[in-house]
């Protein structure tokens, strides 16, 4: 049943995503304790509670008091940061209504092939307080609206950026990609940096030893890609920056890596598959062939095997396709019969494959020297071969380029929300 609780973070797919202010009645002094204020806005213990409940569940955290104390400060963070959006939102005259609530779940049902209206009923037997989940729904959807409404419309993508993009692709048909998945953690300022890298160095122990990556990246990555799991998508290796390049025999072994330091903060990345361009859409190449095989005994002197390779010449000025070798097999007395079958190339022995790879249709290999005689090979048929490079559509490429920037504008933006802020944190 844990596991299955990922099924509300991926929301932010489908609405394409880059509050309790009081405490609440009846509740005990302890939650009823304000955890921090924003702008006069109250977070109390019992919203962080709330939010570490469902952060444990979704990315399958140990559940122990240690992992508590350790994700408090990050959990706290990103509670401000989204009350920080909501009253920016607010600000722009943008609200969130509770059927654009209701659309989300409905959203998270279909894409986890939950029944419908079972979402609320899953959250509860976790014991996840069910506003927990709204107000972070309702946070992601108004920052959301909030973005392309001020942002996106300042972003213009040029159609020399597709080409250049488009010529880039085709440059790299056949060469190595990678798929990298990330999490960003923001260092906003000096005194931050301790801890953030410590936070990161955690987050890293705790996903080598079984939590979720993509989980945690939706809560706590500060980059667009939080809204898809970390999910960076296939990049070349020319796309992949250096040190994150010296890492990758480390990642291909299954684990994150290291805290790598970077202009805006901590990232930590994973690598999920690595492939050829244009690898899926080919098939492996098979050979149809046909052999004419010409013995000598291991103790024969080179005269004997001069003598063979003279025939083996013969035969290759005689032989005029597939359906007259199998007699010329006979009239050079082949001591192997003609017919060998489909083969796939990749699975010939290296001398052979070297052999035949460059033969075409209907023609006769060179004489091959074997341990046992002289082999000759005759190519009547070739299938599969490298694939056409399917291209992503322009505005595809466009949408690509646009979330990058608004990326980079938004994490801008929300940094200025913040230097403007009067936040305290009391605990």
């Amino acid at each position: 049943m844990q596991h299955s609780i990922t099924f509300f973070l991926r929301v932010v797919i489908t609405i394409g995503l880059i509050t309790s202010t009081m405490p609440r009645a009846g509740l005990g002094q302890t939650e009823q304790r304000i955890a921090a204020v924003v702008n006069d806005e109250l977070i109390t213990a019992y919203d962080l509670e709330a939010r570490m409940k469902l952060i444990i569940v979704s990315t399958r955290l140990p559940n122990t008091f240690e992992t508590r104390r350790r994700i408090s400060g990050q959990v706290l963070r990103t509670l401000i940061d989204e009350r920080l959006k909501m009253q920016e939102a607010k600000r722009r005259n943008i609200s969130v209504s509770n059927r654009e609530v209701l659309r989300a779940k409905a959203n998270i049902e279909k894409q986890n092939q939950l029944p419908k209206n079972s979402l609320d009923q899953m959250l509860q037997q976790n014991r996840v307080p069910l506003e927990a989940m709204e107000e972070q729904l309702r946070s992601a959807i108004a920052w959301s609206k909030l973005l392309s409404s001020r942002l996106r419309p300042r972003i213009t993508v040029g159609e020399e950026e597709i080409d250049e993009t488009l010529d880039r692709i085709k440059s790299r048909q056949g060469q190595i990609e990678y798929r990298l998945s990330e999490i960003l953690l923001a260092v906003d300022g000096p005194e931050d940096e301790n801890n953030v890298m410590r936070t990161a160095n955690r987050f890293r122990e705790q996903i080598n030893n079984g939590a979720s990556f993509s989980a945690i990246a939706r809560q706590f990555s500060q980059s667009a890609t939080a809204a898809v799991g970390g999910d960076l998508g296939w990049l070349h290796g020319s796309e992949i920056t250096a040190d994150i390049r010296k890492l990758l025999p480390e990642l291909q072994n299954g684990l994150v890596s290291k805290p790598i330091k970077t202009v805006s903060g901590y990232r930590l990345v994973a690598l999920q598959d690595s492939r050829k361009i244009a690898e899926t859409n080919s098939r492996p190449i098979t050979l149809d062939l046909r052999q004419i095989f010409l013995p000598f005994s291991a103790s024969a002197q080179e005269t004997d095997i001069k003598k063979q390779l003279k025939r083996a010449a013969k035969v290759r000025n005689e032989a005029t396709g597939c359906q007259d070798f199998g007699s010329l097999a006979e009239k050079f007395k082949s001591s192997k019969p003609p017919y060998l079958g489909r083969l796939a190339l990749k699975n010939m022995s290296p001398a052979i494959r070297a052999v035949v790879s460059g033969v075409s249709v209907g023609s006769i290999s060179e004489p091959v020297k074997m341990p046992s005689g002289i082999l000759l090979l005759m190519v009547c048929g070739r299938e599969g071969g490298e694939g056409q490079l399917e291209l992503p559509k322009r505005d595809i490429i466009a949408e690509r380029i646009i979330q990058q920037r608004l990326s980079m504008m938004a994490r801008r933006y929300l940094r200025d929300i913040r230097l403007s802020a009067v936040i305290d944190i009391r605990v």
